[in-house]
C-alpha cells in the first residue's frame, strides 16, 4: 500500500518579507523626509510626523518583522546572509545613526540601514523561493 506524498512544507514568511521590505522602505522615506523637510512640516501642521513615538514605531516594527521572517526561514534554507544584512541594517539605524553628523549623515545612515534591511528581506523571500 503506497501512501499519497505529502506536499513539501514552506514556511509561510513570504508575505512577511513583503511586509518587511515595505515597512523598511516607508521607514526611509519617513526619515529622510522628516529630517529634510522638518521646518516645512511643522508649518503645514504635520509636525507630528517627526515625533519621536513614529520613528520608534518603524523601528519597532521592523525588528519584529526581520526576527519573525528571518529567525523562522534561517532553519529553513540555513543560509546566515539575510541575517547579517538585517544585523548590519539595524546596527545602521540604531548605533551609527545616533552618532551621524548633522541631517545629511542621520539621513545617509538612515538610507543605508533601510537599504541593508529591505536587501535582508529579500534575500531571504528568493532563499525561500529556490
Amino acid at each position: 500500500m503506497c501512501s499519497p506524498a505529502l506536499p513539501e512544507h514552506r514556511p509561510a514568511t513570504p508575505w512577511l518579507d513583503r511586509l518587511g521590505m515595505a515597512t523598511s522602505t516607508l521607514c526611509a522615506v519617513h526619515c529622510a523626509a522628516t529630517a529634510l523637510l522638518m521646518g516645512a512640516l511643522s508649518a503645514v501642521g504635520a509636525g507630528a510626523l517627526g515625533n519621536p513615538w513614529v520613528e520608534g514605531a518603524f523601528l519597532t516594527a521592523s525588528v519584529v518583522l526581520g526576527a519573525l521572517s528571518l529567525g523562522h526561514a534561517v532553519t529553513r534554507h540555513r543560509s546566515l546572509q539575510p541575517m547579517l544584512w538585517f544585523v548590519a541594517g539595524l546596527m545602521m539605524l540604531l548605533v551609527f545613526r545616533p552618532l551621524a553628523p548633522g541631517v545629511t549623515g542621520e539621513v545617509a545612515a538612515v538610507v543605508v540601514g533601510a537599504v541593508c534591511v529591505v536587501r535582508a528581506h529579500w534575500k531571504n523571500a528568493r532563499l525561500l523561493a529556490a
